[in-house]
C-alpha cells in the first residue's frame, strides 16, 4: 500500500501558503506569488524564489520577481496559480523526503464566487488535477513528478473554524479573510457556514497600497511604484533620495484606519451587525491592520500567524476526509 502525505495549499494573489502532514510531521512554506519568464536564468535563486522548468519553459516565482509581475486578475486558473499550486507541493514533497510514488491528498482555496457554483467549481477541480496527468517539474534544480487525484476544494475565509472545531462547535463566528486582492466575509453557526453571509469584497491589500501611492503622488509630487509602495508599507513610511519624510507616519497610519473602517462598512451593508458572534480576523492583511483591528474590535481573535488560518482548516478537512 502506498504511503499518503496530507498536503494543504492556500494559493492567494500576495502569498502562497502550504502545510503538509507526513508520518506524523508538520512541514510549511510560503513565497510571494509573482512570476516572471526566465530564459536561461544564470543568477543564484535566493531564498524565497523558486527557478522553475515547467512543459519546455522557465520562470522565476517568488521574491525575486517584482511586484510589478504581480496578478491581481479575479482568474484562479493563470499559470501562476497553478504553478504556485505546484510549487507548493514539490517545497513540501522535498521537505518531507517523501518516496517517488507517494499519494497526495490536496486540499487547495478556491473563491466563494466558485465554490457556490457548481460547474465553476468541477471545472477548476480538473484545471488543477489537470485531467489526471502526471506533472513534471524541475525546482530549483530538482526534479519532481507528482499526479493529483480527488482534489478537495474548500472556500477561501473559513480561518481555523474547522482546524479548532471542538472550540468552535457551539459559537456563532465571524471570520474575516483580509487578502492581497480580496476581503472575503463568513459567518458560521458552530462549524456550518451560513451561505447567505458569504460574500466577498475588493478591499484587499492592494487597494491600500494604491490609495498610499495616490497620497505620496498628492503630497510630494512624487511617483512612486509597485516596488516602492511595497516597501513603505512594510516600513510604515516614505523616503526619497534617503530622507524619510517623517509626517508620512501619520499618513500611512491614517490610511490604514480608514481601509479598515472601509473594511467593517462594507459588512455592514451586508446585513453584518457583529452581534452575538466571536469576531476572527485572518489572512496576511490582518497583520497589516492589527493595531487597528485591536482597537475597533478588542476582543477580536487575530492568531499568531493568521495567513495559514485556512491553511490549518484544509488540512483538518482532509485528516477527516482521510481518517
Amino acid at each position: 500500500m502506498k504511503e499518503t502525505i496530507l498536503i494543504a495549499v492556500d494559493c492567494g494573489k500576495y502569498q502562497s501558503k502550504g502545510i503538509a502532514k507526513y508520518k506524523g510531521s508538520t512541514y510549511m512554506t510560503n513565497f510571494r506569488t509573482k512570476m516572471q519568464h526566465a530564459e536561461r536564468l544564470g543568477v543564484d535563486i535566493s531564498k524565497g524564489s523558486f527557478h522553475i522548468h515547467y512543459h519546455g519553459n522557465e520562470y522565476l516565482l517568488g521574491d525575486m520577481v517584482s511586484e510589478d509581475h504581480s496578478n491581481f486578475s479575479l482568474s484562479k486558473t493563470s499559470l501562476l496559480h497553478q504553478l504556485s499550486i505546484y510549487t507548493a507541493i514539490a517545497q513540501l514533497l522535498q521537505k518531507a523526503k517523501t518516496p517517488p510514488d507517494i499519494d497526495i491528498r490536496l486540499a487547495i482555496n478556491v473563491p466563494i464566487s466558485i465554490y457556490k457554483d457548481s460547474i465553476q467549481k468541477e471545472k477548476y477541480k480538473e484545471a488543477i488535477e489537470n485531467q489526471n496527468r502526471t506533472n513534471h517539474l524541475i525546482v530549483n534544480g530538482k526534479a519532481t513528478s507528482f499526479q493529483l487525484r480527488d482534489v478537495t476544494l474548500a472556500f477561501e475565509g473559513m480561518g481555523e473554524i474547522y482546524a479548532q472545531s471542538d472550540e468552535f462547535r457551539n459559537k456563532s463566528s465571524i471570520v474575516i479573510d483580509v487578502g492581497g486582492l480580496n476581503c472575503t466575509f463568513c459567518q458560521f453557526s458552530g462549524i456550518n457556514p451560513l451561505i447567505n453571509t458569504m460574500v466577498v469584497s475588493d478591499l484587499g491589500m492592494n487597494v491600500l497600497k494604491g490609495k498610499i501611492g495616490k497620497v505620496i503622488n498628492e503630497r510630494y509630487g512624487l511617483s512612486v511604484s509597485s516596488d516602492d509602495l511595497e516597501q513603505v508599507l512594510r516600513s510604515g513610511y516614505f523616503a526619497n533620495r534617503g530622507k524619510v519624510f517623517e509626517e508620512s507616519k501619520v499618513l500611512i497610519e491614517e490610511l490604514k484606519y480608514d481601509h479598515l473602517q472601509q473594511i467593517v462598512q462594507f459588512a455592514q451593508s451586508r446585513q453584518y451587525t457583529f452581534n452575538m458572534s466571536d469576531i476572527h480576523f485572518v489572512g496576511g492583511g490582518a497583520m497589516t491592520l492589527r493595531r487597528y483591528v485591536k482597537q475597533e474590535f478588542p476582543h477580536a481573535l487575530i492568531m499568531e500567524n493568521p495567513q495559514y488560518s485556512n491553511c490549518l482548516s484544509f488540512l483538518k478537512i482532509l485528516e477527516v476526509k482521510y481518517a
